[in-house]
């Protein structure tokens, strides 16, 4: 992890994408206390940016603050995994098919942007990449559906997300090739406004997710037995 502040935006945002990042890629482990005086020691930078992007992650799903004043990363269990699909497997079946109905031309040249992508990082085995892309693939798609209500209770959801995508692409080494796969279907739905065909591409993508994530579980419970 980058041990050093660039001033381009503002401390409050660098501190968030770094705290994110460092979650998200494992760096910062899901149940590990986040210490205000060891952050701001690293990235020489006043607790209060760092106390303002803690606030930011509380809201995305990835920190949890305590009573106590104490804060700590997330740590999904099995059961938030298995929630979060079967939320997933409606409301982004959903978006897919409001998108196919109300994208844009813009908005249809960055899904063909990240598509391409997936494509170029997943041949460099690019995996913080690939994860960042295959984030904002399915994000974009929710902001194409143009319903306020399912963007925002989407972005509700980003933090489990994170790590949900995390442990599938760790955990299957192969799993990159059919998502980029199952993508371009979606892309191309999406592309030639067929909505339907969209929901349904979208729903068996995240169904396979979801038998990939529950096979990786029963490999680590049985690992973890033994």
């Amino acid at each position: 992890m980058s041990q050093f502040i660039v001033k381009k935006t503002t401390l409050k945002d660098q501190v968030y994408d770094y705290l994110k990042n460092g979650i998200i890629m494992g760096q910062i482990e899901p149940g590990e206390r986040l210490i205000e005086e060891k952050i701001s020691e690293i990235l020489k930078v006043s607790r209060s940016p760092i106390r303002e992007a803690v606030r930011m992650l509380e809201k995305d799903g990835l920190l949890e603050v305590h009573t106590t004043g104490g804060v700590t990363v997330v740590n999904p269990s099995v059961d938030d995994f298995r929630n979060l699909y079967e939320i997933r497997v409606e409301m982004e079946s959903l978006a897919a098919f409001y998108a196919a109905q109300r994208r844009d031309d813009v908005e249809v040249e960055e899904l063909k942007s990240y598509v391409n992508e997936m494509k170029e990082e997943k041949a460099n085995d690019n995996f913080t990449e690939l994860l960042d892309v295959n984030f904002k693939f399915h994000e974009l798609i929710v902001y194409a559906s143009k319903n306020p209500f399912l963007v925002s209770m989407t972005l509700q959801l980003r933090g489990v997300n994170s790590f949900y995508r995390k442990v599938i692409l760790e955990a299957n080494p192969g799993y990159a090739e059919k998502a980029y796969e199952d993508h371009l279907k979606i892309f191309e739905a999406i592309a030639n406004q067929k909505p339907e065909q969209a929901r349904q591409l979208m729903r068996r993508h995240i169904e396979h997710d979801y038998k990939m994530f529950t096979k990786s579980a029963a490999i680590q419970e049985v690992t973890q037995q033994c």
